[in-house]
């Protein structure tokens, strides 16, 4: 996707050789903030995690390039009926769109309906959910609920 920022955003498989990549975004403060798990995550703990995520046939985890520099990572769970999104910015990276334009490009792949639960405090994410024509379905426990069905 291209916005006004003049770029384009690749998605690429993530693989194992991204995972210090993927905790140093991971475990980054503002992330952290905006997480269902605030804790900091362990080297084993992530690794372990993201082997089993690979291996995971309803699970897609994405790399965002830039001019092929990585800025980000967008995933998406299946459960039989939504896919439930989620994302992170690199921080080097933020205050550019490039969240909005990451997300975006993972849902023109989907053809479900999607889903996605942010924290009422994370502006930045409502943004992205509502750039997307995602719907706010109701808050609990501090989390908004938006989801959207595929337009035919």
């Amino acid at each position: 996707m291209r916005d006004r920022n003049k770029f384009t955003i690749r998605l690429r498989d993530a693989c194992m050789k991204d995972a210090d990549l993927l905790l140093k975004w991971r475990n980054d403060a503002v992330t952290r903030r905006f997480s269902r798990n605030t804790a900091k995550i362990t080297v084993d703990e992530h690794k372990h995690w993201l082997s089993e995520s690979l291996k995971n046939p309803r699970r897609q985890i994405y790399i965002a390039e830039v001019d092929g520099t990585p800025v980000g990572t967008v995933r998406a769970d299946f459960d039989g009926h939504f896919y439930e999104l989620s994302w992170t910015v690199a921080p080097e990276a933020r205050g550019r769109n490039i969240g909005k334009a990451m997300v975006h490009e993972l849902a023109q792949r989907l053809n479900s309906p999607i889903r996605a639960e942010v924290k009422k405090e994370n502006l930045a994410s409502v943004r992205i959910a509502r750039f997307l024509g995602m719907s706010l379905g109701r808050e609990y426990n501090g989390f908004l609920h938006f989801s959207k069905k595929p337009s035919c």
